[in-house]
């Protein structure tokens, strides 16, 4: 568990930076591009050392889709309701063609994000819907919510620089709101969305650095949203088991990382020969072993 330091917090303050060698502290107007550009680990690149491999964290590429872009209107309009219609450009039905060309040329000069006309009403429809909900406008619009601020930190027991870029936090309240997308919003579907993206492990790790960093968590919650009408959303907390168990993992990716950077080498799988284990599920024909006629390993 990371565990904050007085001499730290004592000297950090909320700060505009546009420095290129991070310190820690908590920054404000870093751009989503410029924070994942930056220096530190994040929760995502030790999600992927721990379900991947170091390899795929190093010398992975990150790609961007045009479902980005409509990511990050949702966020937009959810987050800072306000600020959708002078940031975000309804365009034409598709991207085809010199029409989307030359808006896209325009809205890339000015800031601003473009999309087309059906993402744009989507993106419309899903801030009034969230909003229409008085207790989670009242969450994410009340008080004085600070939205995708970077915090850097410096994690005690290795050493390392990390980073996290909490959606919104009320610290009137202590509480972090993270914004998902997802398929279902169905409890039990998101639930699973949980476990494989990593969400307990989010978490964990954001509660973490941010108390690190002076900021205090109380709690935690997920505002699940789905991409496609009727545009259904809930809001959910994570039991603490699971949240450990999430913070169980984040410590062994940040400990490989660690080594990692220490040997200078980021293995992918083994490089040995492995002897595959398949489930029991993929014996159709055959009977599956009996685990306790298995050899015992020496």
């Amino acid at each position: 568990m990371i565990v904050s330091s007085k001499s730290q917090q004592e000297n950090l303050q909320m700060t505009e930076t546009s420095e290129a060698s991070i310190k820690p502290g908590i920054y404000l107007g870093v751009t989503n591009e410029e924070y994942h550009a930056s220096e530190g680990i994040s929760k995502s690149g030790l999600w992927t050392i721990d379900t991947q491999s170091p390899a795929h964290f190093k010398y992975g590429e990150r790609t961007e889709s045009n479902a980005f872009d409509f990511g990050e209107a949702c966020h937009l309009a959810i987050l800072q309701p306000d600020l959708f219609e002078k940031s975000v450009v309804r365009g034409p039905d598709d991207r085809r063609g010199n029409k989307w060309k030359d808006m896209l040329e325009g809205t890339a000069l000015s800031g601003q994000l473009l999309l087309t006309s059906g993402d744009y009403d989507g993106v419309r429809t899903i801030r009034d819907r969230v909003h229409s909900n008085a207790f989670i406008n009242s969450l994410i619009t009340g008080g004085k919510p600070i939205v995708e601020a970077s915090g850097y930190a410096i994690e005690p027991e290795t050493g390392e620089l990390v980073r996290v870029r909490p959606d919104l936090y009320r610290e009137d309240l202590g509480i972090i709101v993270d914004v998902k997308s997802t398929q279902s919003a169905h409890p039990d579907a998101f639930s699973r969305s949980v476990i494989n993206y990593g969400y307990h492990a989010q978490e964990a790790f954001y509660s973490d650095v941010w108390q690190l960093l002076g900021k205090p968590v109380s709690g935690f919650v997920f505002l699940a949203w789905e991409k496609k009408a009727p545009y259904a959303y809930s809001l959910y907390e994570l039991p603490p088991s699971i949240v450990d168990e999430g913070r169980a993992r984040m410590r062994r990716a940040l400990e490989t990382y660690a080594e990692c950077k220490r040997s200078g080498s980021w293995p992918a799988y083994s490089s040995g020969v492995s002897e595959l284990s398949f489930k029991r599920w993929a014996y159709e024909l055959t009977n599956a072993p009996d685990p306790a006629d298995e050899p015992m390993a020496a």
